[in-house]
C-alpha cells in the first residue's frame, strides 16, 4: 500500500493545476508528477512580503497570487498571477521594489548657533518616522 501523498496544489505558469506527489507531511519544496518543484506558499509569501510588503499587500488565495498597492492613487494598483515568479515580474514591470529603510545614525551633538546678519526662518520640524511590523531598521 502506498502512503498518502501531500496533495498541495499550485498553478504552473500557464495556469494549469498541478498536485504534489511527495508523501504527506514532507518538509521543503513540493513536486508534481513531472518532477517540477515549487516552494511552499508560506515561504514564498514571506519572501514577497519582505520585498514588496511596504508598498503592497500580498496574498495567496490557494490558487492565485495577488498584490494590491496600499495607496489608491497609483497607476497600476492590483496584480493577479498564477505563480509567484509572474507576480514579481508584473510588480517589477509596473513599479519598483521599495527602498529598504536606512539605519539611523547616532545623533550628533548640537552645534553652536552661528551669528548671522540676516534673520533666519525657522525650519519646519521633520515628520516622525512611522515603522511597520516588518521594518528591520535597515538590517538585511
Amino acid at each position: 500500500m502506498m502512503p498518502p501523498h501531500c496533495a498541495e496544489t499550485s498553478l504552473d505558469r500557464n495556469g494549469i493545476p498541478r498536485c504534489c506527489v511527495i508523501e504527506a507531511g514532507h518538509e521543503g519544496d513540493h513536486m508534481d508528477h513531472q518532477a517540477r518543484t515549487w516552494e511552499p506558499p508560506g515561504t514564498v509569501l514571506a519572501r514577497l512580503h519582505e520585498t514588496w510588503g511596504r508598498t503592497h499587500r500580498i496574498i495567496w488565495t490557494g490558487r492565485m497570487w495577488i498584490a494590491t498597492a496600499h495607496r489608491d492613487d497609483v497607476h497600476w494598483r492590483t496584480e493577479v498571477e498564477p505563480t509567484p515568479a509572474q507576480l514579481e515580474a508584473s510588480l517589477q514591470k509596473h513599479s519598483r521594489p521599495p527602498d529598504r529603510p536606512r539605519a539611523r545614525s547616532a545623533p550628533s551633538a548640537p552645534s553652536a548657533p552661528s551669528v548671522s546678519s540676516t534673520p533666519s526662518t525657522p525650519s519646519a520640524p521633520s515628520a516622525p518616522r512611522v515603522l511597520d511590523a516588518t521594518d528591520t531598521g535597515g538590517a538585511p
